[in-house]
């Protein structure tokens, strides 16, 4: 016990020398005839899953609002059929009333618009890994149908 208690102000004499000195000794301000010789790169950390068919544990099993709506929640309102420019299906979540424009080829979260026809719409859903191919039909209004 006597020997740590000799140690212990060597010590604190060293720390306290040390912070000293670097109160006293600042850097001079840089001019433009000085020149950095640090050559530090960073480089981004970048990781690769193989998913080989199932999910990305890296992504979140919950994000809210960024995965999209839920397919269960979405009905055709209407499709603007143009062969030649593409064509544009208005899909509503029935949910909280919100409105989708999508295109062949667009995705909402885990929905992906596959093919756009004149009162239909096919969509590709993956979820965990797995995918399914589901089709929507515009539903006509009571009204409008008779």
């Amino acid at each position: 016990m006597g020997t740590r208690s000799k140690k212990r102000p060597v010590w604190w004499a060293t720390v306290a020398c040390g912070i000293t000195a670097s109160m006293f000794t600042s850097a001079a301000p840089a001019t433009a005839q000085q020149t950095t010789t640090d050559s530090t790169v960073y480089r981004r950390e970048v990781f690769e899953y193989p998913s080989m068919g199932r999910r990305d544990p890296f992504r979140p099993l919950n994000a809210g609002e960024q995965i999209g709506p839920r397919f269960e929640n979405l009905r055709v309102s209407g499709v603007l059929f143009n062969a030649e420019i593409g064509s544009v299906a208005m899909l509503t979540d029935e949910q909280n009333g919100r409105r989708y424009r999508v295109r062949e080829g667009d995705t909402l979260g885990e929905i992906r618009v596959v093919a756009i026809r004149l009162d239909e719409v096919d969509f590709l859903i993956t979820s965990f890994g797995v995918s399914r191919r589901e089709t929507l039909r515009v539903k006509q209004d009571k009204e409008s149908a008779g």
